[in-house]
């Protein structure tokens, strides 16, 4: 999800403010960073998802960021984390827009276990256990069903194959009446008057229809408007940073007539990084 808010949305009156977030679905920006923030209603979407009615939630952290310098950044909609250290995210997409979802699904993943793997594990035990929900308003795989859990099996036999990473597709546009179809049609409406989801209805009703419920929505848009300008200048400073450490790659190169990987050793140059500066100056030539 982007976290950038049109500046006209912080000029809207109170009345007006009301009436927007009255239409507002879970599939909008703004409403579903508002109610995954909630810790009794992520936990709620959580125990649907999950079937484990007893799920508790320890902590989650609503668009959190993985920067990487070589790579793509990651922005979870929702990270959270069980009272057994297992971690879950949330991601929801509102169109295909011509994304690889598979391919998506896979760096995420990789990027989180990455972040929360202790470095210095030789028997790869803490490894943590993830479990990623992709929520999608429309049947991405067209292949009619409202719930796609990746499967895994050793060979051609039976037996499950558990690495500890599930991931599972979820879509708004299928209704087989399941428990996870009944949600997610609630997804497509967040309908303040409609108390079917428990702690997930009681969140969107006081966002919706109060005062203290309006006033942080109206804070939340304020934040999401800034935080995408600052965004825009974290971005430009991290491309700075980088084209300068560039340069310095090749003032080594050239005066000390080395090749570029010397250059970037010199320079305590990550190696997850090295074919990124390899690509850029590749570019430059």
């Amino acid at each position: 999800m982007t976290k950038k808010l049109s500046k006209s949305s912080l000029l809207l009156t109170q009345e007006e403010l009301q009436k927007h977030i009255l239409g507002m679905t879970l599939f909008n920006d703004l409403l579903a960073r508002a109610v995954l923030e909630d810790k009794e209603a992520c936990e709620h979407i959580l125990r649907v998802l999950t079937g484990i009615k007893t799920l508790v939630i320890k902590k989650n952290k609503t668009q959190y960021v993985i920067s990487k310098l070589s790579s793509h950044n990651i922005i979870m909609d929702v990270l959270a984390e069980d009272a057994n250290n297992k971690l879950y995210e949330i991601e929801i997409q509102k169109a295909d827009g011509g994304i690889a979802h598979e391919k998506r699904m896979l760096y995420y993943a990789s990027t989180i276990i990455n972040e929360y793997f202790f470095k210095g594990d030789q028997t790869y035990a803490s490894v943590p256990e993830l479990h990623i929900f992709y929520i999608s308003q429309t049947d991405i795989w067209k292949l009619g069903k409202t719930c796609y859990p990746i499967l895994k099996f050793l060979g051609d036999t039976n037996t499950p194959y558990n690495d500890g990473l599930h991931m599972c597709y979820i879509n708004a546009e299928v209704n087989d009446n399941s428990s996870i179809a009944q949600l997610m049609q609630y997804f497509a409406t967040a309908d303040a008057g409609d108390f079917s989801q428990g702690k997930l209805s009681q969140c969107i009703n006081n966002l919706k229809t109060t005062k203290e419920g309006l006033a942080t929505m109206d804070n939340f848009s304020k934040q999401i408007y800034e935080a995408g300008i600052n965004d825009g200048r974290a971005e430009g400073k991290a491309e700075g940073l980088a084209e300068g450490k560039a340069e310095s790659i090749k003032n080594l190169m050239s005066t000390m007539n080395v090749s570029i990987d010397q250059a970037m050793d010199i320079l305590k140059t990550p190696p997850e990084e090295h074919q990124y500066f390899k690509d850029l100056l590749a570019k430059e030539q």
